[in-house]
């Protein structure tokens, strides 16, 4: 069953963190775009007939289609911890006979390894026309979000999200968050994976049969992005995002 992304804004966020909200005419990739939630923003200035949307989620990628016939629709069989879960590891990226002005990765990266990260990001920076522009996100998990509206960090906020999610299923999950926070709070880097079980600075991670795959929060602190992307801007959340947003600029 396709995982179908409801969360709108994607556009307004990125034209704000690229700073330019007027794209008609640019070629845009949306890598990891699900159903085209990009396209389907009020906001959105991108011509259908431009837009590329590469994702790992055959279903989603038919649905997005049968609202946008006029753009690309991309299959990615690379493997993704619950969302392809019997995809292919390490697969490159699809032959594109198109450079693109634009290309966006929104809460890709917050859900798959460092390495795949690091190995994508590369890929996708070669498929920039001279002058584009690559924005993806990720999250601090100490950054404060939603100050004096909401009593914690990134971290804290996905945990109790994870509690939530549970009773919602007719489920418990009993988390111990200062355990967890604690743990976490000086590492540069870890992954949440399915609620509770977390592994601070390693990919090494134990085997989850695909049927018990269900979620995997990758959180990289903002100083440690900077060593990782040093030709990238880093910037903070806007439209009252969660997520921080890594620019490169192709020159």
């Amino acid at each position: 069953m396709a995982w179908v992304s409801k969360k709108t804004g994607q556009f307004t966020y990125f034209s704000l963190q690229v700073g330019e909200p007027v794209w008609h005419g640019k070629k845009v990739l949306d890598f990891g775009g699900n159903i085209g939630n990009l396209l389907r923003d009020p906001n959105s200035t991108i011509a259908p007939e431009n837009y590329w949307c590469l994702d790992v989620d055959k279903e989603a990628l038919e649905r997005g289609r049968a609202f946008y016939p006029q753009s690309h629709w991309v299959f990615y069989n690379r493997y993704c911890f619950f969302f392809n879960p019997y995809g292919i590891p390490d697969l490159t990226l699809p032959v594109m006979d198109q450079s693109f002005d634009y290309i966006v990765a929104y809460s890709v990266f917050t859900n798959t390894t460092q390495t795949d990260m690091l190995q994508l990001v590369n890929q996708l920076e070669g498929l920039l026309a001279p002058g584009g522009t690559f924005a993806f996100t990720f999250i601090d998990p100490n950054h404060l979000s939603w100050p004096g509206r909401y009593h914690g960090n990134n971290f804290v906020w996905r945990l109790e999200r994870e509690e939530e999610l549970a009773v919602e299923r007719g489920a418990r999950l009993d988390l111990d968050v200062p355990e967890l926070t604690s743990r976490a709070r000086p590492a540069d880097w870890f992954m949440l994976v399915n609620s509770g079980d977390l592994y601070i600075e390693t990919e090494t991670i134990r085997p989850y049969e695909p049927d018990a795959q269900r979620t995997c929060h990758a959180f990289y602190t903002e100083k440690y992005m900077k060593t990782l992307f040093p030709q990238a801007a880093i910037l903070a959340p806007v439209n009252d995002e969660m997520q921080h947003c890594c620019v490169i600029r192709k020159s």
